[in-house]
């Protein structure tokens, strides 16, 4: 199956039109072009006319899933995103190939990994005051790694989110500071820490609005504040196997581990996101820090052609042939 994630609305027609997938996840909240104008754009082509399009938006009132139906969307999936509902909406709307027929058989993956993450051990050690990191962790597949992984990138957020926001006010460009707190209610609820996304929530609607804007925002970056700390003082901090890298072993010392990553990537297997985490400490030993944020900054946001690219150019600088 093909996977490849779009960037903004008008991306998503592009890509719906020159490759074949089967379903399109679509995010209602997406810049340039949102998700309802990108669906009628993508419906009038006829070649696209039954691709199954589902809506992925934090608003579940009735108004709005009318609307994304009335759009041309075929389904709808909450944020944040549970992952069993997720699984049953793909296999409603994924056609079954070489005649398999989407038995409970074959739905059962998807149950066995929900069910796992629901089990795993890690969700009763991971405890984050201000964060429901067992549902969380659910979400994020059951891996602690990741979720860990994903917890950092929004503890480091914290330092410029909401003056990103100030920032983008200034200069009286509206669409990005919603956008900037849209983002930030959207991964702090997908990360568990609800009280963030709901104040988060209360920006967005102040700046569209344009009332009480900075009354909204001060407590928003408090309770983001308070929650990058709690983040950053339950999770062990990274290890970086040498230094800085970039010359500390031999390049030959990578050359599985690339190789390895490159087959993940070229076959657009999300195992990679996985994959990466677990191989960075050896490839910090020989790759730069910029280069191993670069690469793994593409791989978690699946971006896997990108990420080729990024490791295409360090295999040269490494003198290391990935064939």
């Amino acid at each position: 199956m093909l996977i490849d994630v779009a960037a903004n609305g008008e991306d998503a027609v592009r890509m719906a039109s020159t490759k074949k997938y089967d379903l399109v996840l679509m995010d209602m909240q997406m810049p340039v072009m949102d998700g309802v104008t990108a669906t009628k754009a993508i419906r009038s082509k006829p070649q696209l006319s039954n691709l199954p399009i589902i809506a992925m938006t934090a608003n579940v009132m009735a108004a709005d899933r009318e609307r994304c139906i009335a759009a041309g969307m075929n389904d709808h999936v909450a944020k944040p995103i549970d992952p069993d509902e997720l699984f049953t909406v793909l296999l409603r709307w994924i056609k079954p190939r070489d005649g398999i027929s989407p038995t409970p058989e074959h739905a059962a993956p998807a149950a066995s990994v929900s069910t796992a993450a629901a089990k795993a051990p890690e969700t009763e050690t991971l405890v984050i005051p201000g964060i429901d990191t067992k549902a969380a962790l659910r979400r994020a597949g059951g891996s602690l790694k990741r979720y860990e992984s994903l917890l950092r990138k929004f503890a480091q957020l914290s330092a410029g989110g909401v003056e990103e926001i100030r920032k983008a006010l200034a200069i009286g460009d509206t669409e990005t500071a919603a956008r900037a707190a849209h983002s930030i209610k959207g991964s702090a609820a997908n990360l568990g820490a609800t009280a963030v996304a709901e104040v988060a929530a209360k920006a967005e609607s102040a700046i569209l609005s344009g009332q009480g804007v900075e009354e909204a925002l001060r407590p928003l970056e408090t309770s983001f504040a308070t929650t990058a700390a709690a983040i950053r003082a339950a999770l062990p901090s990274e290890q970086v196997a040498s230094g800085n890298g970039g010359g500390s072993a031999e390049p030959a010392t990578v050359l599985e581990p690339l190789l390895r990553l490159k087959t993940l990537l070229k076959n657009d297997d999300g195992d990679a996101a996985d994959f990466i985490l677990d191989a960075r400490p050896g490839l910090l030993r020989v790759l730069t820090e910029a280069e191993m944020d670069t690469l793994a900054g593409h791989v978690g946001n699946f971006d896997f052609a990108a990420a080729l690219h990024s490791l295409s150019d360090i295999a040269a600088r490494l003198s290391l042939k990935l064939e």
